[in-house]
């Protein structure tokens, strides 16, 4: 085999690499709760994963995902300074950037994978090494279940908020649209922080211009949006209407809002907002004349969201 990159996407790579007979040892510092599909550890094997109060409670590592490896006869272990993403079998090792969530799947994450000896002991020994440990037992669960309760998802850019959509934008196909109408809100100093930090806005100077851009939505209430979805939205005073964006996380609950959440969503630059008006005979003209765009509503005529889609040539 030899030593081998994978990136950006590599954990098709990791999840084969060990599939392998014998042991298995693990140091990854954040657990998605969809880690199983990722990490598939069995009886006998180790992992050792940031299991601390502040990864629990910021969502970053899942008691759901610790409960299914204890389940499964696997040895685990919290190391509250533990930020390594290694794996060690008794043939390969495994060193790179990439957390067990799904949230790795969509970032840019790279490991290389080699069957070099030195590389495979001097993983174990680093393994082996790690201090501050505590034994995640049910105790140990049935506390970090009620950190996680009380905590919230916190974006963390390149552990829990670092999101990238496939097929370059819009969903493939795009199945679900909503249009609504902007609300002028300004976002909290943390829910600028993360902005500030996921747009890259202190990027240096030079380089190739930003295609992408995020943005916030904050709902009143829990609704129907999930991630994937597409909006457009619609100005306050009925004039203007604005290039597709797409819902590129989970809500957030944000806290002391009377159960109002968050979402951040993606739009591609160089697409300018249309006229309400001229947009609206253009739909007209292609057999959509109940467009409904002075309404928020979900859109569940595949020909208007093709049509939608269409004004931006999308």
């Amino acid at each position: 085999m030899g030593t081998t990159f994978h990136g950006p996407s590599p954990w098709p790579h990791i999840t084969r690499a060990i599939r392998t007979r014998g042991a298995r040892y693990a140091a990854i510092g954040y657990l998605g709760q969809d880690a199983p599909a990722l990490l598939p550890l069995r009886a006998g094997d180790l992992l050792v994963v940031n299991a601390s109060k502040a990864a629990i409670r910021a969502h970053a590592t899942s008691p759901a995902a610790l409960a299914y490896y204890l389940n499964k006869g696997v040895r685990v272990l919290s190391s509250p300074t533990l930020h390594a993403k290694v794996i060690v079998t008794n043939t390969r090792a495994v060193i790179g950037s990439a957390n067990a969530s799904e949230n790795s799947t969509l970032a840019d994450d790279a490991v290389v994978i080699t069957d070099d000896p030195d590389i495979i002991a001097s993983v174990r020994k680093f393994i082996d090494s790690l201090d501050e440990i505590t034994e995640v037992d049910q105790v140990f669960l049935d506390d970090a279940i009620l950190e996680w309760e009380i905590g919230r998802a916190v974006p963390l850019p390149g552990v829990t908020g670092r999101v990238r959509i496939e097929t370059d934008f819009l969903p493939t196909p795009v199945t679900r649209m909503f249009v609504k109408h902007a609300v002028d809100y300004e976002p909290t100093r943390t829910e600028q922080q993360v902005l500030d930090e996921l747009r890259g806005r202190h990027h240096s100077r030079g380089g190739p211009a930003a295609k992408y851009q995020l943005e916030s939505l904050r709902l009143d209430r829990p609704s129907g949006v999930k991630r994937g979805d597409v909006i457009v939205f619609v100005s306050a005073d009925d004039e203007w209407i604005y290039a597709p964006a797409v819902v590129v996380s989970d809500p957030m609950k944000i806290p002391r809002s009377g159960g109002a959440v968050l979402y951040f969503l993606r739009l591609r630059t160089g697409l300018s907002p249309l006229p309400l008006p001229g947009a609206e005979k253009a739909l007209t003209d292609l057999g959509h004349p109940g467009s409904r765009l002075r309404t928020d509503h979900y859109v569940r005529s595949p020909g208007l969201r093709s049509a939608l889609l269409g004004l931006w040539d999308l």
